[in-house]
C-alpha cells in the first residue's frame, strides 16, 4: 500500500531532507524509523527537498510497504523511533498512483524576520540588523508574483514558476512573508526574500529585478535557511 506522511521537523540540526553521505538527514531518519517497524528498506519521496537549517510544517512525503498495519498503526511506530526534532503529524491510505511531488499543485513557503536578536529564536528567524522598510517591501514583493523563469534567483537550477501571491504580514516583532506557486527552484525562496530586501535598502532597483526576471543580468542576494518554513503543499 501507498501512505502519505504529515510531517514536522525543525531543520536546525539536518543537513537538509535529502539522503547525503555520513550527514544527518530528515529523510535517512525517516526511512531509517520505518525499516526499524517493516523490516522494509523503503525509498520516501517527498514534496519539497528542503535544504539544510529550513523547517517544515507540513511536509508531506510517501512510501509503498507491504505492511499490514493500519495508517494509525504505523504513524504512532513511527513517531517512536523517530528524534524529538521530527514528528508526524498524520498518516493516510492513498492510491498507488500518488507521488508527494508531482501530485503536488501548489506549494507554499514561510519566512519569519525578527527584527532584533534573540537568542532563544535565532535558529527560527532571520536576525533582521537594518532598518525594515515596510513600505518599501509591501512595495516590491507584488513584482515577484506571475509567471517567470526564476533561474536568476537561483542556484543550479531553471524553469518557469507560477507564483501567485507574495504577502507580508506584520506579527508583535517579527516580519512573516509568506510566498505561494506551482513549484519553486533550489534556493529560489531564499533568494527572492533577500532580493526583496536589497530593494528596501536601495543596493537594487526596482528595473533590475524585473529584468532579472525576464533572464537578464542582476546579482541576488540569499537569505539565511533559518527563517524559512514549508508551510503546506496543496493537492
Amino acid at each position: 500500500m501507498n501512505i502519505k506522511l504529515t510531517i514536522e521537523y525543525d531543520g536546525t540540526d539536518f543537513f537538509g531532507f535529502e539522503i547525503q553521505p555520513r550527514k544527518r538527514t530528515v529523510r535517512g531518519e525517516i526511512e531509517s524509523a520505518i525499516c526499524q517497524i517493516t523490516g522494509e528498506e523503503v525509498k520516501v519521496c517527498c514534496a519539497g527537498r528542503t535544504d539544510k537549517g529550513v523547517h517544515a510544517m507540513a511536509q508531506i512525503v510517501n512510501f509503498h510497504t507491504e505492511s499490514r498495519l493500519s495508517p494509525g498503526e504505523l504513524k504512532r511506530a513511527i513517531n517512536a523511533n523517530l528524534p524529538k526534532d521530527i514528528y508526524v503529524k498524520d498518516a493516510v491510505r492513498v492510491s498507488d498512483d500518488f507521488h508527494a511531488r508531482y501530485s503536488a499543485k501548489r506549494k507554499v513557503y514561510l519566512y519569519k524576520m525578527l527584527i532584533g536578536k534573540s537568542p532563544i529564536r535565532r535558529n527560527y528567524v532571520w536576525e533582521y540588523r537594518f532598518k525594515m522598510n515596510i513600505d518599501a517591501l509591501k512595495e516590491i514583493l507584488p513584482v515577484f508574483c506571475g509567471r517567470y523563469n526564476f533561474k536568476k534567483l537561483a542556484k543550479r537550477d531553471e524553469g518557469i514558476c507560477d507564483i501567485t501571491r507574495f504577502d507580508i504580514r506584520e506579527k508583535d516583532d517579527e516580519i512573516q512573508l509568506e510566498i505561494e506557486g506551482d513549484r519553486f527552484l533550489h534556493k529560489q525562496v531564499r533568494m527572492t526574500v533577500g532580493t526583496a530586501l536589497l530593494f528596501t535598502r536601495g543596493k537594487i532597483d526596482r528595473k533590475t529585478i524585473i529584468c532579472m526576471l525576464n533572464g537578464g543580468e542582476g546579482i541576488p542576494a540569499l537569505a539565511p535557511a533559518s527563517g524559512l518554513y514549508l508551510k503546506e503543499i496543496i493537492y
